[in-house]
């Protein structure tokens, strides 16, 4: 407001105030003349007193018109300075403001409240009800609500609204409404103030939703999952029906991850929870309670068969292939069944019992699908107790390493030895790799265990060279996490100069599922690994998808074939066919082959006669400790048999695949 507005508004003010002090002098010097006169011309002065009086009289009675004028005119700025703040409150305000008369009609509103309605300004909202802008529900309720405060006189404050709008939209509001009364105290209708709260309570919605889902894949998880067992159970014992629970355990999952990334895998992820449901009833519950593992519970479930379809309807959605960022992508699936009240009453219950059966399923060879048995509560606490120690194996030195030679076909000539890991368990005893190496992948301690494997092996090695044992080649096998967790290449270059091992006597294998990673870190690693002098191997080879294709990518030194193709050599004429095959690509590509698991004099001639340059297996020797292997490296090779060109029983045996005793040195 400028000086000129201000002079303006200040003017009246000034005029009301010099009219009222002329007044009062004006009066002053009247009376003041009228009693001098008195007392100076004695009778005479009297008349001209009484003129004087009059004029005083005049004079107060325009100094009382005055104060009234002045006294209205005050009034009037007061009100008009009220209209003026209401005004601005109502322009400004981002909340929404609404007077209403005894029918609820709009009297006023503010311009946030115009706006938010679609009003070209607040004066067009005037008249009007929330039945010209909301829903009838909502319309009705917010009628009902002011004329509860009409009749009462009680306000209505922090009350959470769920406006609704003819074209479906919805919003919350928190609104407080309260009596609106005239100067008089007469109730002439209510006034309300509404803030919109819609972001807060659809942040509330999601994290209650985030409470009880899985964040990746949208499903119910661990909690939520217990409610509606405890629902379907209740639901069950009224309608003497059945619950079915089945535990779902991808198999391969952890290669996926470390071979083709987190990104993949968790993709992967989604589409196994779109495909579950799709493949299930809506009544069905689809929960992921965390990493790879899901659970189905089936309420109301008629039978045992009904339960089991289910699970055949889930294996064979699961066991289609994935086609995820260019890559096809096949898992697996094992599958714990259990059922109310057959195997448990309690959810707590039923989740332990089929995450038994399904571990059973996986130990079955994975994709299988187990029932629970009582026989399976021990196997479970076995397994608990394995997990457990395994968790602290490494630091109680109950690691050891087993060495297995690896034989040229043609000489008998020992060129190398594997490493092999193993774990005696001090009241558990010996336990098979294929029970506790997968179980160091999955509680991600295999980068560690693998490091130790490492340094072990290479020291023994450098150790035989120091005792005068001819030097051989000694293999270790990489795992993924080796790869995708910390400097592998500084590792190992950090192994040889400790143990003063010439890299040319390190090999180091990969699987294909390691190498389907075709990152330009894996690939710099494959390389600056090569760098150092080492060879690398391709272990497993065969058991992929795409394994032609890792061998255009990675320098590679050596192919292994996988023992499934040795074992299934004799029975299954497509598997000599496969190995022929594999011989072949190494020739050409100047791979050296090596075939795992020969058994069998039959599985030898084979090889030898397709030109496969070393074997591996029991034939020769089985992993065995570090001091016998030197005593077998000292003979430096194995007298192989000379292949068999005629038929006899030995023959036929080893053609059904009957294993010959191993050979001993």
């Amino acid at each position: 407001m400028n000086r000129k507005s201000e002079s303006k508004k200040q003017s009246p003010l000034v005029w009301h105030l010099a009219t009222t002090c002329s007044a009062v002098f004006l009066g002053f010097v009247l009376t003041v003349r009228m009693c001098s006169g008195r007392l100076a011309g004695g009778e005479s002065s009297w008349a001209l007193g009484l003129a004087e009086l009059s004029s005083v009289g005049i004079a107060l009675a325009c100094l009382l018109l005055s104060l009234l004028y002045w006294l209205a005119s005050r009034r009037n700025r007061r009100r008009e300075l009220e209209s003026y703040l209401l005004q601005v409150f109502l322009e400004h305000i981002p909340d929404n403001v609404f007077f209403k008369d005894r029918r609820s009609r709009f009297v006023r509103v503010s311009h946030s409240m115009a706006q938010r309605f679609n009003m070209p300004c607040p004066a067009a909202m005037v008249g009007k009800t929330d039945f010209d802008f909301f829903s009838d529900e909502h319309a009705d309720q917010a009628f009902a609500d002011e004329q509860r405060i009409l009749s009462t006189g009680e306000a209505l404050t922090g009350i959470e609204e769920k406006e609704t709008w003819p074209d479906g939209r919805e919003a919350w509001v928190l609104t407080t409404k309260v009596p609106l009364r005239d100067r008089g105290g007469r109730m002439i209708g209510t006034m309300g103030i509404a803030r919109d709260i819609t972001d807060r309570k659809q942040a509330e919605v999601r994290i209650c939703h985030m409470a009880l889902h899985d964040e990746l894949t949208g499903l119910p998880n661990r909690a939520l999952l217990h409610d509606r067992l405890v629902q379907a159970i209740a639901l069950a014992t009224r309608n003497c029906k059945r619950v079915g629970l089945l535990m779902l355990d991808l198999d391969h999952f952890k290669s996926i991850n470390d071979s083709l990334g987190h990104y993949v895998g968790d993709a992967v992820l989604q589409e196994v929870a779109r495909r579950l449901t799709a493949s299930l009833r809506e009544s069905d519950t689809v929960a992921r309670i965390g990493g790879d593992e899901f659970v189905i519970a089936i309420p109301l479930a008629g039978s045992s068969e009904e339960i089991q379809q289910a699970a055949e309807r889930v294996q064979l959605t699961l066991n289609r292939p994935f086609r995820i960022e260019g890559h096809e992508v096949h898992i697996g699936v094992s599958i714990g069944i259990c059922e109310y009240p057959a195997d448990g009453e309690q959810p707590d219950i039923l989740l332990q019992n089929a995450d038994s059966a399904m571990y059973q399923a996986k130990n079955a060879g994975r994709g299988a699908c187990l029932a629970f048995s009582a026989e399976m509560t021990e196997a479970t606490r076995r397994r608990q107790k394995m997990l457990h120690d395994l968790r602290h194996a490494l630091a109680r030195g109950e690691f050891s390493l087993n060495y297995q030679p690896l034989v040229c076909t043609t000489t008998g000539v020992i060129t190398g030895v594997e490493a092999l890991l193993r774990w005696h368990h001090p009241e558990l005893g010996s336990i098979p790799p294929s029970q506790f190496i997968p179980q160091l992948e999955e509680l991600g301690l295999m980068a560690d265990v693998g490091r130790w494997v490492l340094n072990t092996a290479c020291s023994q090695n450098a150790e035989w060279q120091r005792q005068g044992i001819p030097p051989v080649r000694m293999a270790v096998n990489l795992s993924a996490q080796q790869f995708s967790r910390g400097d592998l290449v500084g590792i190992v270059e950090s192994i040889l100069q400790e143990t003063g091992l010439d890299a040319k006597w390190l090999d180091l294998e990969l699987t294909e599922s390691l190498t389907m990673d075709e990152s330009e870190v894996t690939i710099a690693a494959m390389r600056n690994l090569k760098s150092l002098g080492v060879s690398l191997s391709l272990d497993d080879f065969g058991t992929g998808w795409s394994s032609l294709s890792y061998l255009r990518r990675f320098q590679f030194d050596r192919i292994k074939i996988d023992r499934s193709f040795m074992r299934d050599l004799a029975s299954q004429p497509a598997a000599e066919t496969v190995v022929r095959s594999i011989i072949n690509l190494g020739h050409n590509l100047g791979l050296t082959c090596i075939a795992e698991g020969v058994e069998t004099r039959q599985q030898l001639d084979y090889l030898q006669k397709q030109m496969c340059p070393e074997i591996q297996g029991y034939l020769c020797s089985p992993a065995v400790p570090a001091d016998r292997c030197a005593e077998i490296l000292r003979t430096r090779s194995f007298p192989l048999p000379a292949p068999h060109h005629h038929h006899n029983d030995e023959a036929e045996d080893a053609m059904r695949g009957v294993p010959l005793a191993p050979m001993t040195t």
